[in-house]
């Protein structure tokens, strides 16, 4: 019998699981953590300073005043305490009573702290803070780790400085594609949380798109949309393992930090985030670029293009 024909050859890369993505990325962050850390910590730190001592300022319960009247409370005690001790004649205990429990009376109000309205509010300005400081600066780093891996992928070593410097040659595109994307995302988390999440995932490769393809604008959105509706399962699962991190970070900051230190909470938790950080965006910037490759057939000549038009 003779052979069966061989299978028409094809160019088309195999897709990479999210385990082989993940792999990758952890082996480039270890091999290049220092460049990749600093590249996150330049702008995240300080967005980070700057989200804390925001929501510091809008969720500390005025601690002052309440130490001010409860000290207050002690000494008008310690005042009608003498004055049963001493004798004193009926209208001065009446007055230090009448004064005592007005005190004790603001102090538990204070104690209780805001009501329902005025919670309500700070809680979606926190959010409203939170997601803005997130929605801006993640995307900003996330094009800056791409523009490394690509660096990396075609034998370049480029330090974190030059690789901002790159990036400015993109700050054009990148700002008109991820402030409104940060807006609307901000906006969701505002609206019961769900709609921020779903506007999360299909902006999710905005910044490589900003950075690589040059689009600005509707334009990034809308590919950034077209591409994620292609790749659903593995962006879905790298945004899932990327707000696992996040969470694991603050919830280990409530453990270590006094809930009343509320700054420092937020400071410690996202110290804790930064240390993570480059694993997901590497990753990120590794599946944008293999989906590029199996679906458009973008090549290593066309990287080594995108970067020089970076470069020039």
């Amino acid at each position: 019998m003779a052979d069966e024909p061989n299978p028409p050859a094809t160019d088309e890369a195999p897709e990479k699981g999210l385990a082989d993505l993940l792999a990758e990325a952890l082996r480039l962050y270890r091999a290049h953590a220092r460049p990749m850390l600093l590249i996150c910590a330049l702008l995240f730190v300080p967005a980070s300073l700057a989200k804390s001592c925001v929501l510091s300022a809008v969720l500390t319960p005025p601690v002052a005043n309440v130490s001010e009247l409860a000290r207050a409370a002690a000494a008008s005690e310690r005042a009608l305490t003498d004055a049963y001790t001493h004798n004193a004649d009926a209208a001065t205990i009446i007055r230090l009573q009448h004064e005592n429990q007005a005190r004790l009376e603001e102090l538990a109000r204070l104690a209780e702290g805001p009501g329902h309205i005025t919670l309500w509010f700070l809680g979606v300005l926190a959010k409203l803070v939170s997601a803005l400081a997130f929605g801006l600066a993640v995307p900003l780093i996330g094009g800056a780790i791409t523009i490394a891996v690509a660096d990396r992928m075609t034998g370049g070593n480029s330090g974190w400085v030059e690789t901002w410097m790159l990036l400015l040659g993109r700050a054009g595109p990148l700002l008109a594609a991820i402030v409104p994307a940060a807006g609307l995302i901000a906006i969701g988390h505002v609206l019961w949380v769900i709609p921020g999440l779903v506007a999360a995932f299909f902006f999710a490769l905005v910044a490589q798109i900003a950075v690589v393809e040059g689009l600005r604008g509707a334009a990034a959105l809308r590919r950034s949309a077209e591409l994620v509706g292609a790749d659903w399962l593995r962006i879905a699962l790298l945004l899932a393992l990327f707000g696992a991190l996040v969470w694991a970070a603050g919830l280990l900051a409530d453990l270590v930090v006094p809930d009343s230190a509320v700054f420092l909470t937020h400071l410690v938790g996202d110290l804790l985030t930064l240390a993570v950080m480059p694993l997901p965006l590497i990753a990120a910037a590794l599946l944008y670029l293999d989906l590029r490759r199996r679906r458009d057939r973008f090549s290593d000549a066309d990287l080594r293009a995108a970067l020089t038009s970076l470069r020039a």
